[in-house]
């Protein structure tokens, strides 16, 4: 089969013998706009936003970063024209971006992701984790997590949640929860649900059982917000649902789309896969593009082959992943320096050298060849890939099992015959 594999904001052809997975094709949402009023004025589990919210309140709205595709500019203007027919002028929103403990926006980001009319009308700033003077401690979870969250958003009259409901490799799903806890919480809190990452429950795909998720959605609870409307996109960023309501039962109606869409189910693990994380900006540093390297890991037989399209062009993306990397050898000496003391950031970097380990990893990137080398992968210049492609099938074989996920960041391979060693486990 030929294909073009999407790599930063371009595309690289393929040519290979292979099966293509990818997601069930989804029927795009005809008139976007109307969809999202449609979910604000018939939500699930809430009255419609245009009863929950009064004059005299102040709004706060809070949306994903940059790292996100989310389409934010979309679902902005009717919640706020939402709230502007309610009573609320625009002196009394503000929206946050939930930065979680990513860096801080440019200006150019911010209107990127907002749009020009609402970048200029509403008040908008970044949620900084390490600003003690601006958080504020609501409770603790049975979990032991003591949830700290933005001043500016707890002390708002109202919370308006927003964002994208896709695969998580730690809380299951994105979306829902996550914009307020870690999106706009302390660093502290964030570290926390974190640490949860060696349990084998926290994985892609699952809700119920999974303790980080329950950490965050009982973190939720205590901030109560008033409403949420998130989305789920294609692969392609084409709107197929909205939905909007109550954080969690939204959230799991999402959740349930997301499946019917984006899980491929695989009889038997492959010999060789060959993905794309799905280009900008799931691709924007190995930080993002590792969740769509562990998603395409588990369509692999233990010890496989990967060719992974990531150009990463912020490298790794955060310098406490820099800083395991060159600090230490390998995922276990990596785990047992976590298990010591949890660092955000060293996380990512025992996720993505302990797949170097459990599999022949190939990155394609525009990365630091030697970095690419300490995370135990081959490192593949772009202009490189396809004669890299052409030794990886020699190697593997004229009767291996070779597959092509070109949108690894958004599909799930569900895998019917069992690992030796999950990816998840």
């Amino acid at each position: 089969m030929q294909t073009e594999l999407a790599y930063g904001n371009t595309r690289l052809p393929v040519s290979a013998p292979a099966d293509l997975l990818v997601p069930r094709r989804g029927t795009p949402v005809a008139d976007e706009t109307r969809a999202v009023y449609e979910a604000l004025d018939h939500p699930i589990g809430t009255a419609p936003l245009r009863e929950i919210v009064h004059p005299g309140e102040t709004v706060a709205i809070v949306v994903n970063d940059i790292t996100r595709l989310t389409r934010t500019d979309l679902l902005l203007p009717p919640i706020v024209n939402r709230l502007n027919s309610t009573g609320v002028p625009d002196r009394d929103i503000f929206i946050v971006f939930s930065l979680g403990t990513h860096r801080r926006h440019t200006d150019a980001e911010r209107k990127c992701i907002l749009g020009e009319e609402i970048f200029t009308r509403i008040r908008s700033f970044d949620h900084d984790c390490r600003d003690r003077a601006n958080l504020v401690e609501i409770g603790t979870t049975s979990f032991g997590n003591h949830v700290e969250i933005n001043r500016q958003v707890w002390e708002a009259d109202r919370i308006v949640l927003t964002g994208e409901i896709i695969y998580h490799l730690i809380a299951g799903y994105a979306g829902g929860r996550k914009a307020l806890v870690p999106g706009v919480a302390s660093l502290e809190t964030i570290t926390y649900n974190h640490r949860m990452i060696f349990d084998p429950n926290c994985q892609a795909g699952k809700l119920d059982g999974n303790p980080a998720h329950e950490d965050l959605l009982e973190a939720c609870r205590m901030a109560a917000p008033d409403f949420m409307v998130n989305v789920v996109l294609s692969p392609a960023g084409h709107l197929i649902r909205v939905v909007a309501g109550h954080y969690d039962l939204a959230h799991r109606e999402g959740c349930r789309t997301v499946d019917e869409m984006l899980r491929a189910e695989v009889a038997a693990p492959y010999d060789l896969v060959i993905a794309s994380a799905g280009g900008f900006p799931l691709d924007i540093d190995l930080r993002q593009a590792h969740k769509g390297l562990e998603n395409a890991c588990r369509a692999l037989r233990p010890g496989g082959s990967i060719l992974f399209y990531a150009e990463c062009p912020n490298n790794a993306g955060i310098k406490s992943f820099d800083d395991y990397v060159a600090q230490y050898r390998d995922d276990l000496e990596m785990q047992a320096a976590l298990e010591r003391d949890f660092v955000v950031g060293g996380h990512k970097a025992w996720w993505v050298v302990r797949l170097g380990r459990l599999y022949d990893v190939h990155l394609v990137s525009g990365m630091n060849p030697d970095f690419v080398r300490r995370c135990h992968y081959t490192p593949v210049a772009p202009e490189e890939h396809e004669s890299a492609l052409r030794d990886l099938l020699q190697k593997v074989g004229p009767k291996a099992r070779v597959a092509v996920i070109p949108y690894s960041g958004f599909t799930l391979p569900a895998v019917s015959m069992a690992k030796e060693e999950s990816v998840s486990g």
